[in-house]
């Protein structure tokens, strides 16, 4: 199977790098581990603000309707309930099913592979009732279940908060948000002020001590500054924050660096979004963690750059296009988390490595 792109992920960023190279006349391949295109954004009903200005504010999944909608009647092939495995000597690339493996020849690839959830380890932390704050969304919104009675939620961000508002939404009872900071990781304020107004305790400067039930978890202790709290629940939601998903960059042979802002370490790439392998490029929080409205524009941005490559877009076109784009990028980072911003400005900067240029088909 040979294609022009072969874009490992259909998430926001994944779906935006694709409209951008096949809308351009690129026959692009689409390749996504799940069996649905838009990531995470299907199963999230929050209203999205922070949009690139193609969009006015809207909910995840109707975002996620959006993209997919603009890709109708592009060269687009999805190879949905696949993923990658690995790359051949002849420079193609090992795309598995799950019962077959074939080889894939692309002449650029776009790597938005996304990111995974962190847990929070504590005593008893693998009972059955504890869980990613992510997979109570999943199951709220997605599987139409609800994930338990009465809850304490672990951690305070935007993504948390938005999903405390959605428990209470279906029936759950929150009993209380444990942060271990002095104030809510939130920088929404409007949010915590939602949340604190449905009257769930926030305790700060507090963890989660244990966790005890039999064969399920029953009750959990809160070690407060002042006191220890024990708390009868039957769903603990725990929020961790997430870290980019590597394994096909090492897969891949791209060069790495590490900013703590960004989620740890992540490939190295300049402003086009290119790796150190000249004929791979990468999108959304593969290249660090961020809000959804950043994932579309550095999907945009990936998108663009490898339409310069294969010169349908001359040079100074595109860098006008990045330009605005990251003028986007850059406001939305900097309202977030300046430091966040910095430390990807710092990253590029840290682009020092030669390019090596792959034996992909030429």
């Amino acid at each position: 199977m040979d294609t022009d792109v072969l874009i490992i992920g259909a998430g926001p960023a994944g779906l935006s790098a694709a409209y951008e190279t096949a809308s351009r006349g690129l026959e692009v391949m689409v390749v996504d581990e799940t069996l649905t295109k838009g990531g995470q954004l299907i199963q999230q009903t929050q209203q999205i603000h922070s949009l690139p200005s193609l969009f006015p504010p809207m909910r995840g999944f109707e975002l996620a309707n959006r993209l997919k909608e603009a890709l109708k009647n592009l060269p687009i092939q999805c190879l949905l309930g696949h993923r990658v495995v690995g790359l051949y000597k002849d420079g193609s690339i090992g795309i598995t099913n799950e019962e077959d493996v074939f080889p894939v020849k692309a002449k650029k690839i776009i790597v938005a592979t996304g990111a995974s959830e962190n847990a929070i380890s504590f005593p008893k932390w693998t009972l059955p009732g504890v869980m990613t704050i992510g997979a109570a969304q999943t199951l709220i919104n997605r599987d139409f279940v609800v994930p338990g009675k009465e809850a304490v939620i672990v951690g305070s961000s935007d993504f948390t908060m938005d999903v405390v508002l959605q428990l209470l939404a279906v029936g759950v009872k929150v009993k209380g948000i444990v942060e271990e900071g002095n104030t809510a990781v939130s920088k929404n304020t409007d949010l915590v002020n939602q949340v604190k107004e449905t009257g769930v305790p926030l305790y700060f400067g507090s963890s989660i001590k244990e966790a005890r039930g039999n064969g399920e978890v029953e009750e959990i202790d809160i070690e407060t500054t002042k006191e220890l709290l024990t708390v009868p629940v039957d769903l603990v939601c725990i929020d961790g924050g997430r870290a980019p998903i590597l394994d096909v960059f090492y897969q891949l042979g791209c060069a790495f660096g590490y900013q703590e802002k960004l989620g740890g370490w992540i490939p190295l790439y300049n402003t086009k979004f290119q790796t150190n392998r000249e004929e791979i490029f990468l999108a959304g929080n593969a290249g660090g963690i961020s809000t959804q409205g950043v994932l579309i524009l550095t999907g945009m941005i990936a998108g663009v750059s490898v339409c310069e490559s294969f010169n349908l877009i001359k040079m100074e076109e595109a860098e006008r296009i990045r330009g605005s784009l990251w003028e986007e990028l850059e406001i939305f980072e900097n309202k977030l988390d300046a430091a966040k911003w910095q430390g990807r400005k710092k990253h590029m900067e840290n682009f020092k490595v030669p390019l090596i240029k792959d034996q992909f088909i030429s």
